[in-house]
């Protein structure tokens, strides 16, 4: 039973609700899609989901579990680690257009594959930097392929749920977001503390290193799930494969059901949008007109006042989260070490020392391994907040779970400047950091605001715009943080407050709801 209102999903529902199939000829594709339920198929499909957006969201944000040590053995200076925060978002950023269109038009789980792969190896590379300069090319090559892995995931999920259980789903893999929260500490409390001692392929190795090497574990454990998986049928659908888009849907409903394939009711569906035709695409000239097609529909005037707010919102909510989050290691560090002295966050975090006066030959010990744990239990708090909203956004509404949780980090962002408490102040950096959570019921909204051929387009244009927020937060809070700490809080007080008002006005779809009295007659 999900909530007081006795909601009934389509979790159970597989016989109760057949069609005649002399009465029917031909379903839509949400018809056929309801009528697959939802079971096993889509419990494995959740899983490698969550997976690659685990390793997304690793990729992105292990930089800043090891910046204190890369600072230590490559000598850094606070420059290049700005540039280091923010490299892998810049790549995103540069990537995401080109990356909507090949999931639009090559497809979904295609896309994501190459997108994994490519990104595992730059990362692996990446471990055996020489100098900063390198690492930084290469964080930002991976997050130019990695790109394709952020928007595909949630489109992918979403393609193969039916209207009534899409805004669940897609919202609990968002779940796996505190789950890479927990995977990155527990990873760096194992590795990092590690004192390695040699050379390999001409790189005298380090734990950072190693760290790096682990992180690629995600990418694989995904790629391994990708290959068992389809394309979805609305991608194929709307590019013109209906007998394969049928197969897939009778697979879904015998892995669900397990029924015999062939007793799914639905023998034809009906073809409701159209997509990209790689048919007429013969050179570079081509290929930029049918994105120049693609991308305009997101700004046509009954579209271009929600894509502005939504790609402002996530720009935004990830400038502030990403921004804090690359440093919040070292600022955890450095309250650690403080932790006693009644100090104020802002007066913490202005005695850091960003300078650098050349690499060291041991840099094992500039963590304290209790900021792991830290950095765990907030991602295990997470988790169950994650749940809890995933459960209750339905009854709550997309927009009206934004507005809540925009306004606990209005008030944590106002607050910031008078905690002296470590319990406390680790909690309201926490929720105010959490105000990147947001970006995934903002993508959810987007997901359902734009149709199916223009989806993945408008999904990776707007997570393009968030990632460049996160660009610009990297850089503009290792700008202002050390400096200014006081002016920083209260931009982001007032910038959170703006965000809540733009909230009230994005466009959120009514779910269909189905009540059980009304079924049972």
């Amino acid at each position: 039973m999900d909530n007081p209102a006795y909601i009934q999903d389509l979790e159970t529902d597989f016989g109760k609700k057949q069609h005649d199939k002399s009465q029917v000829a031909s379903h839509t594709y949400e018809e056929a899609l309801t009528l697959t339920g939802v079971g096993r198929f889509h419990y494995t499909l959740m899983l490698i989901c969550g997976i690659c957006f685990m390793a997304v969201m690793a990729e992105t944000m292990g930089i800043g579990m090891v910046m204190p040590m890369i600072k230590c053995d490559l000598a850094a200076t606070q420059a290049e680690q700005g540039l280091l925060a923010s490299a892998g978002y810049f790549g995103i950023v540069l990537s995401s257009h080109i990356m909507g269109f090949l999931a639009d038009t090559c497809g979904r789980v295609r896309t994501l594959r190459y997108s994994l792969l490519l990104a595992a190896v730059a990362t692996i590379i990446s471990a055996f930097s020489v100098n900063t300069w390198m690492l930084i090319a290469f964080r930002f090559l991976n997050g130019f392929f990695i790109s394709g892995c952020q928007a595909c995931v949630f489109s992918l999920c979403g393609e193969y749920h039916s209207n009534r259980t899409r805004v669940r789903y897609v919202t609990l893999l968002a779940i796996f977001l505190p789950f890479a929260l927990m995977f990155l500490p527990a990873m760096g409390l194992v590795i990092l503390p590690l004192k390695l001692d040699f050379v390999l392929l001409g790189v005298k190795f380090a734990s950072w290193r190693a760290f790096f090497l682990v992180n690629t574990l995600l990418s694989v454990l995904g790629l391994i799930g990708l290959a068992t998986l389809p394309e979805t049928p609305k991608y194929l659908l709307v590019h013109g494969e209906h007998d394969a888009s049928l197969d897939i849907l009778r697979l879904i409903y015998a892995k669900n059901s397990g029924d015999k394939p062939d007793n799914f009711p639905v023998k034809s569906i009906v073809l409701q949008t159209g997509g990209a035709d790689l048919s007429n695409i013969h050179g570079v000239k081509d290929a930029l007109k049918l994105i120049w097609s693609q991308t305009t529909p997101l700004f046509y005037k009954e579209r271009i006042l929600h894509t502005f707010n939504i790609c402002f919102s996530l720009f935004s909510v990830y400038g502030i989260s990403q921004g804090l989050f690359m440093w919040f290691p070292t600022v955890l560090n450095e309250l650690i070490a403080k932790n006693g002295q009644d100090l104020k966050i802002c007066s913490v975090i202005g005695g850091i020392d960003m300078t650098t006066t050349g690499a060291s030959t041991d840099c094992s010990n500039v963590l304290d391994t209790f900021m792991f744990q830290v950095l765990i239990m907030i991602g295990a708090v997470f988790t169950l907040v994650f749940v809890v909203f995933a459960y209750t956004i339905d009854i709550l509404g997309k927009v009206n779970l934004l507005m809540i949780w925009l306004v606990v980090s209005c008030v944590c962002a106002a607050v910031a400047h008078w905690i002296s408490d470590f319990a406390a102040a680790v909690v309201v950096l926490t929720l105010l950091m959490s105000v990147g959570n947001c970006g995934g019921v903002i993508g959810t909204i987007a997901i359902e605001f734009y149709p199916t051929q223009i989806n993945a387009m408008g999904m990776c244009f707007a997570m393009m715009i968030g990632r460049l927020g996160s660009v610009a937060g990297g850089n503009i809070v290792a700008m202002v943080l050390f400096n200014h700490c006081d002016i920083l809080f209260w931009g982001m007080t007032a910038l959170t407050a703006v965000l809540i008002a733009l909230a009230a006005v994005l466009p959120e779809r009514k779910r269909e709801r189905v009540v059980k009295n009304s079924v049972a007659k």
